[in-house]
């Protein structure tokens, strides 16, 4: 799975890229908007390493299990420790 793919994944799974957004936003207590998810996906070339975890956890609360590694494999590798 690249990146990319492992972003549009994210924001399935927690509900789209208005959803990704708030609850980002609720998390930092910054003001993340729609437009800064679609610029990750679509200009950015994908997601800020900073925010990997917490997509990853935000997937957790979903049920689902979507590690740093897969978001930002360059800042994450895949055997980081637990």
């Amino acid at each position: 799975m690249t990146p990319e793919e492992a972003l549009h994944k994210a924001v399935e799974i927690v509900g789209g890229q208005t959803a990704l957004a708030k609850a980002l936003s609720v998390k930092t207590s910054r003001s993340i908007r729609q437009q800064h998810i679609w610029n990750w996906l679509n200009r950015d070339g994908g997601l800020p390493a900073a925010y990997a975890p917490l997509v990853q956890s935000l997937c957790k609360e979903h049920g689902e299990d979507l590690p740093c590694s897969y978001l930002c494999p360059d800042f994450y590798p895949e055997n980081e420790p637990a």
